[in-house]
């Protein structure tokens, strides 16, 4: 046997061949402070469709979940203080299916006790004569035996019932599904020791405060198994020793990658890598819950690597024959991926691809595996990766072209530039890792810097102002004392867009050297302002520690000025900053993916 996983088989089993014979236990007990059985129609017929819907191949099993059991050395049994419900559902149903023999007298609750009588159904009715009540009803059945007449009763007999009515209205092949429920069906027998504090353990698993996780199984596994198979050379008390030595230090390195995981910049840089979920122990409750227990991050990872559609126990269960291998395969993953989230370029490289494109793990690390030889041929892979979403149609897009409308016509490629800018000035020595966020346009505006003309009548006003206030034309009065009376007025309207377009018609306000991405809050704090005060504001952040984008910073504090007279206006942005700044964004680009 396992050291937590068991078969249906080996829960019950033959008399010397079972879990409770090996641990010298005469059956399961149910203490009192139990609630009785009380398994609705709906969770009989889920765990039967889930179990006939399973196919078995190899290693594979479907699992019941955990039992928690507390040893009674008094009367020498298993008090089972979680998962009762299961275990007597089991007894039911392996009744039905003919192995009464099987399950008769190892699921009890305490004799002379108030549920006394729910004994009797089990044991006397359930698993001796099952026959008698799939005749009948529960109201002509509870006329005759008037002793039976208790809730949990009434559910025991009801989850009799719907299961002979499913497996004769689905024809299921009664042999068949048996062979796979004993053999495939797999349930975490999870035994504590100390029975002094047993009613504070049902209390803290029956309010969820300590459930089990996916990645405790995992632990016990890595702990248990690892260990035995490197100690299988000898048995000596020398090698013993050398076990638990062993076992101490898996521990010590399981809570090591724990506490790395369970950084927050960690998980949030990783969460993009992973495309799978967690098998679910029912609707909407994950078995492996990354965030409550951050190694589920690594599972998640190397069951994603590894091609699989979701993060199960079973998958872990394939390596059963070798565990050492599993965990040095999970091992070279943590301290691979520790390495990536350190190494300046590669961490700026995956988070711009797991952000912007459709890039799988699995491809990454196939390649990591099998194709490079050095680190600088994963890098020049992964610049390859980048420079295939930046292109269209194997050409370079024509960053500063006069015709290309940004923000109107190419906001996907638009965004994809300006973080791949961010991604650039970041892999320079000495600058700051970017935020995950920062690999997104999440919480960010497009920022027109010279402010774009406002589709809305309404806010042409400001506009207005802002053009007469930056000395682009000859003040206007009566535009704007007239504005607010004549705003529906068509013809108002088209001498609004006429001004508007005479003085700014030549801007080249949509063209990528016009743009950035700007905090969404701080960009309309700043609306229609002329350049030098967003400037000022942006300042103004950066000095009080918020984070600003690489890209946007170096715009503002014109990165792209070659000496020139006329880029020396720190109070206007003109058709020459945006010129500048569209040919400096090309020859970056162009730079970058020649290195």
């Amino acid at each position: 046997m396992s050291n937590l996983l068991y078969t249906v088989k080996e829960i019950f089993g033959e008399e010397n061949d079972c879990y409770l014979s090996i641990h010298k236990k005469k059956h399961y007990n149910i203490p009192l402070y139990q609630r009785g059985y009380k398994w609705k129609t709906a969770q009989v017929i889920k765990l039967l469709e889930d179990i006939n819907n399973f196919k078995p191949d190899g290693n594979k099993f479907y699992c019941l979940q955990n039992i928690t059991l507390v040893p009674n050395k008094m009367s020498n049994v298993f008090n089972v203080v979680d998962g009762q419900q299961r275990l007597t559902t089991l007894v039911v149903l392996l009744s039905y299916l003919g192995k009464k023999d099987f399950v008769k007298g190892k699921v009890r609750f305490p004799e002379n006790s108030i549920r006394e009588e729910t004994n009797k159904f089990i044991n006397e009715i359930i698993t001796e004569n099952e026959e008698e009540i799939l005749e009948t009803d529960w109201e002509s059945f509870v006329n005759e035996h008037p002793d039976f007449n208790h809730q949990d009763i009434y559910y025991l007999f009801n989850t009799n019932q719907e299961i002979n009515n499913w497996f004769v209205l689905n024809k299921i092949d009664k042999t068949e599904y048996l062979k796979k429920l004993l053999n495939h069906v797999r349930i975490i027998a999870n035994s504590i020791s100390d029975d002094s504090k047993e009613e504070k353990i049902f209390g803290n698993l029956n309010s969820k405060r300590i459930p089990l996780d996916g990645s405790d199984l995992v632990r016990a596994i890595l702990i248990t198994r690892v260990a035995n198979e490197e100690g299988q050379r000898d048995s000596n008390v020398k090698n013993i020793v050398r076990v638990n030595e062993r076992r101490v230090r898996i521990g010590w390195e399981l809570d090591d990658i724990n506490n790395w995981w369970s950084k927050k910049e960690v998980r949030n840089y990783f969460k993009r890598f992973i495309s799978i979920k967690s098998d679910e122990i029912s609707e909407g409750n994950k078995l492996f819950k990354d965030d409550k227990y951050p190694i589920n991050f690594l599972l998640l990872l190397f069951a994603e690597i590894h091609g699989e559609s979701k993060l199960t126990l079973e998958f872990i269960e394939k390596s059963n024959n070798n565990t050492l291998a599993l965990y040095k395969e999970l091992l070279k993953l943590h301290t691979t991926l520790k390495d990536w989230f350190n190494d300046r370029e590669i961490y700026h490289y995956l988070g711009f691809l797991f952000a912007q494109s459709s890039l799988k793990l699995k491809d990454v690390w196939e390649y990591w595996e099998t194709k490079i030889s050095t680190r600088e041929d994963f890098k020049k892979f992964l610049k390859t990766k980048i420079k295939a979403e930046i292109l269209k149609e194997d050409a370079v897009i024509t960053i500063s072209s006069d015709t290309t409308n940004w923000y109107e016509n190419e906001q996907e490629s638009l965004v994809k530039i300006l973080v791949l800018l961010d991604v650039y000035w970041s892999t320079k020595n000495n600058q700051p890792f970017l935020p995950t966020s920062a690999f997104e346009k999440s919480g960010h505006d497009i920022e027109h810097i010279f402010p774009q003309n406002p589709k809305e009548v309404k806010d042409k006003k400001a506009y207005i102002q802002f053009i007469q206030k930056n000395k682009l034309s000859k003040p206007n009065k009566i535009l704007i004392e007239e504005f607010d009376s004549n705003i529906e007025d068509l013809d108002f309207q088209k001498k609004v867009e006429e001004f508007i377009q005479e003085y700014t018609g030549e801007i080249k306000t949509n063209s990528i050297g016009n743009l950035v991405l700007l905090d969404a809050s701080k960009n309309r704090s700043i609306g229609n302002n002329p350049y030098s005060v967003k400037r000022a504001a942006l300042v103004d952040d950066i000095n009080q520690g918020t984070f600003m984008r690489p890209h946007t910073l170096k715009v503002f504090v014109r990165y792209f000025d070659s000496g020139k007279s006329e880029n020396k206006d720190f109070t206007h942005w003109s058709n020459a900053d945006i010129e500048a700044n569209a040919k400096a964004i090309e020859k970056t680009l162009t730079t970058f993916f020649k290195q």
